[in-house]
């Protein structure tokens, strides 16, 4: 643990979750959870310098939206619940898969064929797509229709984006023991009389360990971008607020937690008048995802020794220049003669 720390990379990302998410809690309870709002700036002889939008200067250093709210106290604000929704869903999916995924690679490996067959169907399904059809019901909320709590709408999507993913994280798993039952020393193992179970704590759990967290990072990255994607749908984590009714559409739909999301979604007919509105849940979607990303690189080079995304450029200039083995050999006739 302390070596992983003493990784600049690794370090690099869990101070920025880490700050992110404590700012954004110590923010919240400052200002009781209510977004800053600015209608007009006013110069010394109290002349209109800007009003909403107002594009970032000192006074709201990330801009305003239409309505006059706070760029930075909405990110700030929502990022609790984006960050750590996304840790639960991805935390969720490992608990479930890696169990499932250790049963069918030592227990059920006859029928992991057939279920490899029956789960490739869903690496050409976009998840988002099913995602739409499942949340679209539970999330849009329209004034005077209470279906569903806030506490319901978040548990609902959370155990819906979790299980979507489980089949193609079981299989995957699954492989990976599949393959290293194979392996010389699991052999040995099972010679001198060693039973699955143990084969599995002490000899597959202690090698897949590592890799584990590479995926643990990949899906809290691709939890994250489906999250975006549903936002350009208008379906937010915690609730879509459809404001307007009948012909009247000024107001467009709202995050109810001002989660990043629902950000992008509720701003992106201002991306061109307007573009810092869209651009910073953006933003801090893209640096949450790298903070990920270098955790997930330096956990691998402390572990591992080997870099997962970065390859360093004395590696790249030995994999380009090594020569590549010929798939033949000349065959010398005057031996066989």
């Amino acid at each position: 643990m302390i070596k992983l720390f003493k990784q600049p990379l690794f370090l690099i990302g869990f101070l920025f979750i880490t700050g992110l998410l404590c700012t954004s809690f110590i923010y919240s309870e400052v200002v009781d959870h209510k977004v800053r709002q600015i209608y007009h700036i006013f110069g010394e002889n109290n002349e209109l310098i800007d009003s909403s939008p107002i594009a970032p200067r000192v006074e709201a250093p990330l801009g305003t939206d239409r309505l006059g709210f706070d760029m930075l106290s909405k990110v700030l604000i929502g990022a609790k619940f984006t960050i750590i929704a996304a840790f639960v869903i991805a935390t969720l999916r490992m608990v479930i898969s890696i169990p499932l995924g250790l049963m069918l690679g030592s227990y059920f490996s006859r029928i992991r064929r057939y279920v490899n067959s029956l789960v490739d169907a869903f690496h050409f399904i976009p998840l988002t797509i099913i995602a739409i059809y499942l949340l679209g019901p539970v999330l849009v909320q329209y004034p005077g229709m209470n279906t569903y709590t806030l506490f319901e709408r978040m548990f609902i999507e959370v155990i819906v984006l979790t299980l979507l993913t489980v089949p193609i994280l079981t299989v995957l798993i699954g492989n990976e023991t599949s393959e290293l039952f194979k392996a010389e020393f699991v052999l040995s193992a099972k010679t001198l009389g060693g039973r699955k179970p143990h084969i599995i704590i002490k000899h597959i759990l202690p090698i897949l360990k590592g890799r584990f967290f590479i995926l643990f990072g990949q899906q809290f990255v691709q939890t994250l971008l489906v999250m975006a994607h549903l936002g350009l749908f208008n379906l937010y984590f915690g609730g879509t607020l459809m404001s307007h009714s009948g012909a009247n559409e000024a107001d467009p739909p709202r995050s109810i937690t001002n989660e990043w999301s629902g950000l992008i979604g509720g701003s992106k007919e201002f991306l061109q008048w307007a573009p810092w509105i869209t651009f910073t849940p953006i933003v801090c979607f893209a640096l949450t995802i790298l903070a990920v990303t270098f955790m997930v690189e330096g956990y691998s080079r402390v572990s591992t020794g080997r870099p997962v995304y970065f390859k360093k450029r004395r590696e790249a200039k030995k994999q380009r220049n090594q020569p590549v083995e010929a798939d033949f050999t000349f065959l010398n006739k005057s031996e066989q003669l």
